[in-house]
């Protein structure tokens, strides 16, 4: 498995509205990247193409309340993976999220795909803390 980590950013906001927000499939295309579309989701799975790259699928696989949401690749999908959010609560007005993709890549797709997905958990991160 590779790992693709993004920086930890701190919202302001309680932990439980970015959980509440990032465990609902229906709303987080707002943090995707433009690069997705077709984007289809029900409120604990979805699917989506990347544009020019792969039609993917996940689905929700467990979530520890204001801790962790854990989600995995589900489906026929080009490669398995799972992303994680990792919570931090700061007081009761702030909230520390981290993105974690791993994703089994053989060598030729690890160097192709690292630098996207890599951009890809920054873009999720970025586009939390410019929401909350």
């Amino acid at each position: 498995m590779t790992r693709f980590e993004s920086e930890s950013v701190v919202l302001n906001t309680p932990c439980e509205e970015v959980f509440s927000f990032l465990s609902d499939f229906r709303k987080i295309k707002q943090v995707m990247p433009e690069q997705i579309i077709n984007w289809k989701a029900e409120e604990d799975s979805c699917s989506f193409t990347i544009q020019g790259v792969a039609d993917l699928s996940m689905r929700l696989a467990s979530m520890s309340h204001c801790r962790n949401i854990h989600i995995v690749s589900e489906g026929n999908n080009p490669i398995e993976y799972s992303m994680d959010y990792f919570f931090i609560k700061k007081g009761d007005s702030q909230c520390e999220v981290t993105v974690l993709l791993d994703a089994e890549l053989n060598a030729l797709l690890k160097m192709m795909a690292s630098r996207p997905l890599q951009n890809l958990v920054d873009m999720i991160a970025g586009k939390l803390k410019e929401m909350y």
